[in-house]
């Protein structure tokens, strides 16, 4: 599983590659809002990241914020996003994280 760990919600770049508006978490977002503010930009191995099924977006607190089964990546310049099928109303989202994040990186593989 490939794991995304994201910061406090922030303005996003006006020129943002995925069109976002802000980035990172806030209380009360959505699966949705979750998936988009985590599947990218991000620098990681395409072929790893590929070899894994699933990806969980987690918030500093280590709550699982959304879980998306993973079926592509596109390519941003030397970075990537995740394309993938939120797996809306999974039963870890809300929840702790069973797999800690211990990666100063905000991508990790598990």
């Amino acid at each position: 599983m490939l794991q995304i760990q994201i910061g406090p919600e922030r303005a996003a770049h006006p020129d943002d590659r995925l069109m976002r508006t802000t980035l990172g978490w806030r209380r009360g977002m959505s699966e949705d809002e979750a998936w988009e503010a985590g599947r990218g930009i991000w620098k990681f191995n395409a072929d790893r990241a590929l070899s894994q099924d699933e990806v969980q977006i987690i918030n500093t607190e280590g709550t699982v914020l959304a879980v998306a089964r993973i079926i592509g990546i596109s390519k941003h310049g030397d970075r990537y996003a995740l394309e993938g099928e939120l797996l809306r109303d999974d039963p870890r989202v809300g929840r702790p994280t069973s797999s800690p994040h211990l990666s100063r990186n905000p991508v990790t593989y598990i």
